[in-house]
C-alpha cells in the first residue's frame, strides 16, 4: 500500500487519476498562472483566499475578486466543494476575476 504524502509546496499527490484525494487547482489572474494541490473538500472560498496570497493582490483590491470556471462568466460560490467542479478529474482551472462592483445606493 502506497503511502500519500502531503506536499504543501503544491506539487503533485503520490495518487494519480479519479481517485486522487487531492485537486491540482490552476488560478488564471492577469497574464499569469499560479497551481496549487488542495483536497478534494476544500471550498472555492479556500482557494481564493489562497490565490489572494499567491498574486500578492493588495487588500483593497482582493474584495473585488471572485473565482470562475475557466472561459466562463458565472461567480462560483464560496461554499461550493471543488470536487463538485472537476467531475471525477484532478485538475480544475479557474480564472480570478473582478466582480460585479455596486456604485451606489439603488
Amino acid at each position: 500500500m502506497k503511502e500519500e504524502k502531503d506536499k504543501p509546496d503544491g506539487g503533485k499527490s503520490d495518487k494519480d487519476g479519479p481517485g486522487n484525494s487531492t485537486v491540482d487547482v490552476t488560478v488564471n489572474y492577469q497574464a499569469a498562472n499560479k497551481t496549487h494541490a488542495f483536497p478534494r473538500g476544500a471550498k472555492v472560498s479556500d482557494v481564493l483566499a489562497w490565490a489572494i496570497g499567491a498574486f500578492a493582490i493588495d487588500d483593497s483590491v482582493a474584495t473585488e475578486l471572485e473565482l470562475v470556471v475557466a472561459g466562463t462568466k458565472e461567480e462560483l460560490p464560496g461554499s461550493k466543494p471543488i470536487a463538485s467542479l472537476v467531475k471525477g478529474d484532478a485538475t480544475l482551472t479557474l480564472d480570478l476575476v473582478r466582480g460585479d462592483i455596486a456604485n451606489g445606493v439603488c
